[in-house]
């Protein structure tokens, strides 16, 4: 069974309103070679650089993997994180048909194989940290969300300050595999950075309860790594 896994920016824990609840929709899918995956990053940003795009309400984020288990059979992730839900109701109506829109939906068919989709939601988060660019996400089975929560709460404020990143917690909505039902990201400058952070939540005395208890709530499932290397945010 294919595995789909999130891309998402986020940090800071606080409660949302259903009017302020932002939204995640995301498409895994792979190409083959590099030159196929070049020809694809640039139609897609011809797309989203299109005069025909200026007014896009979303914040859009391309992801390219770079370590994944082999049955994470995708190397690219496209997401588009929405506000609230109501940027979301005229979604699958697509861009319209333009030539830059035209040509991407032409190489996609040509170099691209679609993969899974997820509809998700931010738990955890600080839509400001869509800076960073090394990510490495969790495909989580969580058993009591409360406690969970709680505790991912609790772990992420106690690693505010020695890791240079951004922790989140994700809900998943629709289109997850069997069993997952959230995602957590760690968030880095770079991989070096996100180790040296990864050494420093280990070493954290106030990480030993997260350590100890979370797995009372969860079963972590699946996990991969990779890079954001592009962002368009809404004008």
């Amino acid at each position: 069974m294919k595995k789909i896994i999130l891309l998402f920016v986020l940090l800071t824990s606080f409660n949302l309103s259903a009017q302020d609840k932002a939204y995640w929709m995301c498409y895994n899918f792979s190409v083959d070679n590099q030159t196929d995956a070049k020809e694809l990053v640039d139609a897609v940003d011809m797309l989203m650089n299109a005069e025909e795009m200026s007014m896009m309400p979303f914040t859009v984020f391309l992801f390219e993997i770079e370590f994944a288990s082999s049955e994470n059979d995708f190397t690219h992730q496209l997401c588009f994180l929405a506000e609230n839900a109501d940027y979301l109701k005229g979604w699958g109506q697509g861009p319209g048909e333009f030539a830059e829109s035209m040509y991407l939906g032409k190489v996609f068919e040509s170099v691209a194989t679609p993969v899974a989709s997820v509809l998700a939601s931010p738990i955890i988060f600080d839509p400001s940290k869509a800076g960073y660019e090394y990510s490495n996400v969790w495909s989580i089975k969580v058993t009591d969300v409360p406690k969970f929560a709680s505790l991912a709460a609790e772990f992420i404020e106690a690693n505010s300050d020695n890791f240079d990143g951004t922790i989140e917690l994700h809900e998943a909505i629709s289109g997850a595999e069997s069993g997952v039902t959230h995602y957590m990201v760690a968030r880095s400058n770079n991989l070096g950075d996100w180790l040296r952070g990864r050494e420093a939540v280990f070493a954290n005395p106030k990480s030993q309860p997260w350590f100890n208890n979370s797995n009372k709530y969860s079963e972590f499932l699946d996990s991969f790594a990779g890079r954001t290397i592009k962002v368009y945010s809404p004008e």
